[in-house]
């Protein structure tokens, strides 16, 4: 990673890893500082940069600032390698765009940041920023795509088994940077690094099949199946799971007693009614194809459902989850699992809550699930998952984002003739994001917790949560509430927050600059509303740089 383009200041780096040697908590804990945020200081907002990282930033914000630069970024980028080359287009991003964004290419080499992050008393949460997606091309050549095809149901090019083990690796060399270099440090994972995305899809679309088959059999709409309605919904979907002859009178009682006795397996509770929670949580994804064997007719859930190599596949997928988790919490580091496109997110919420049952039964969290705000059903998911972990007794740990998919999803959907999943203004995002936070906030402490990642770079949503903590009027003890900030913006913020003696972190993504552009050209179209503040920090920036040549 270079951090530094001198001998001075990589001697500068080398004296911040030493002296967070010496020290056993992170700076934040030990704050003395007023109770209040002061968020136009800019010798607090940038205490961690050097005179060198504050021109290049300025220079970089100045471009993204830009709109028709940002809007025409991926174009310009192809040109300037066909003009300069490739090698000579990655190392102008090395030392610009990529060097003011990303920590490093490798997790060794991002320790130095980390370590004067921490120095300052900002933690770190390692994000690997290489993202995939169907709209990934096929291979022209057939016999290449048969070297990647070892799922049946693949049908574009993936990153392949092998491929998926070593992200696997990847992920675990992550966790163990964030657990040399920032204690209370979060490693971020894709669930897309680890399977096939087409997979993923596909088990999402069955879980949705699955939430609308539950609307299906409540028939009176109360949001809750009476013994009676399921059994006789059941009967009219299902066929026995033994080979009787459905003529029968034996077989069709046999049917019934199976009805009754599914029913009697999801209702957790014992009251005699099925609820949406007691729904989602009673049907695994390895468990659908057995159902579907079962469905009466080939409708919607029997067309998603996936099959016997697809489960498989899945499991691999949740093997190589285990191994990140477990890793994680022996390591003593916190796993923030991202969200991804909507199409992926229900089967990617099914892995993070099995996930989560198996590890956040401690003091605190290991799992953290990512909720955006820009979805119309975040905040229902919200609340079913937070009144699962309630009757689960378990920690819930959840990072708030505002969202990041936004034109791909309109897209998308419009492309498909499906409504547009996304709040129809920026002041109804805003809305939502306020009140999940809300929810979290005064949600009760015991018996169990809420630990919650206010994820966002919106000065107002910051400023009311904050707060709200300083002046103790949230029901949730500050130590569970954090603040996150991407790395290169919105600086006045993070070290404001660390220096209120509130728990302030930074996103910190990493990778090559190949695997880190499609990352970087996604925050510039997908984050305007965070660029919006660049003239601002660059303004900041400047300001500070005067001071420093100055001395006032």
């Amino acid at each position: 990673m270079r951090l530094a383009a001198s001998s001075s200041a990589r001697r500068s780096a080398t004296r911040q890893i030493v002296r967070w040697l010496r020290t056993s908590a992170p700076a934040a804990s030990v704050a003395t500082h007023s109770p209040t945020l002061d968020l136009s200081n800019p010798r607090i907002a940038f205490q961690a940069s050097s005179s060198l990282d504050l021109v290049r930033g300025a220079a970089v914000l100045t471009a993204c600032s830009q709109p028709w630069l940002v809007r025409h970024a991926e174009p310009a980028l192809a040109l300037s390698r066909r003009l300069l080359g490739p090698t000579l287009t990655d190392t102008l991003l090395r030392h610009t765009l990529f060097a003011h964004f990303v920590a490093g290419e490798t997790a060794e080499g991002i320790r130095p940041l980390l370590s004067r992050l921490h120095g300052c008393g900002v933690g770190g949460i390692l994000d690997y920023a290489a993202e995939a997606d169907l709209s990934t091309p096929q291979p022209s050549d057939e016999a290449a795509a048969a070297d990647y095809n070892n799922q049946p149901a693949r049908v574009f090019l993936y990153e392949s088994e092998t491929e998926c083990d070593a992200n696997t690796e990847t992920f675990l060399r992550c966790i163990t940077a964030v657990r040399d270099a920032t204690p209370e440090g979060f490693a971020a994972v894709k669930v897309t690094a680890l399977g096939d995305p087409q997979l993923l899809e596909r088990c999402s679309t069955a879980l949705v099949e699955l939430q609308r088959f539950f609307a299906t059999l409540d028939a009176d709409g109360s949001g809750a199946l009476s013994r009676d309605e399921f059994v006789r919904g059941w009967l009219a979907a299902f066929k026995p799971s033994s080979d009787a002859v459905e003529v029968c009178g034996e077989a069709q009682a046999d049917a019934e007693a199976e009805a009754h006795a599914r029913f009697d397996a999801i209702d957790a509770q014992g009251d005699g009614a099925i609820d949406a929670l007691e729904w989602t949580q009673s049907l695994p994804l390895e468990a659908l194809p057995g159902l579907v064997a079962q469905c009466r007719l080939a409708g919607p859930l029997y067309n998603a459902s996936p099959t016997a190599d697809e489960v498989d596949a899945m499991r691999r997928m949740l093997a190589r989850l285990d191994t990140i988790a477990l890793t994680a919490k022996d390591a003593g580091v916190r796993l923030m699992i991202d969200a991804e496109h909507s199409y992926f997110q229900p089967a990617i919420d099914n892995a993070v809550l099995r996930l989560q049952r198996l590890h956040n039964g401690g003091d605190a969290p290991v799992v953290f699930n990512t909720y955006q705000c820009y979805l119309r059903d975040c905040l229902p998911r919200l609340e079913l998952d937070l009144e699962r972990s309630r009757r689960e007794g378990w920690q819930f740990g959840a990072k708030l984002v505002r969202g990041a998919y936004m034109e791909h999803e309109r897209a998308r959907a419009a492309e498909l003739g499906r409504a547009d999943p996304i709040q129809p203004t920026a002041e109804a995002t805003h809305a939502n994001y306020d009140a999940a936070v809300e929810l979290l906030l005064h949600s009760p402490p015991v018996p169990h917790a809420t630990w919650l990642m206010v994820a966002t770079h919106n000065e107002a949503s910051i400023v009311r949560a904050a707060s709200a903590l300083l002046r103790g009027e949230a029901r949730v003890p500050s130590h569970q509430v954090a603040f996150g900030q991407l790395l290169g913006m919105a600086d006045h913020l993070t070290f404001a927050l660390s220096a209120s003696g509130l728990k302030a972190y930074k996103y910190v993504p990493w990778g090559s600059v190949a695997e880190v552009v499609p990352y970087l050209l996604r925050r510039a179209t997908e984050n305007a509303d965070a660029l919006s503040g660049a003239p601002a920090q660059r303004a900041m920036m400047l300001r500070e740089l005067r001071r420093r040549v100055v001395g006032f």
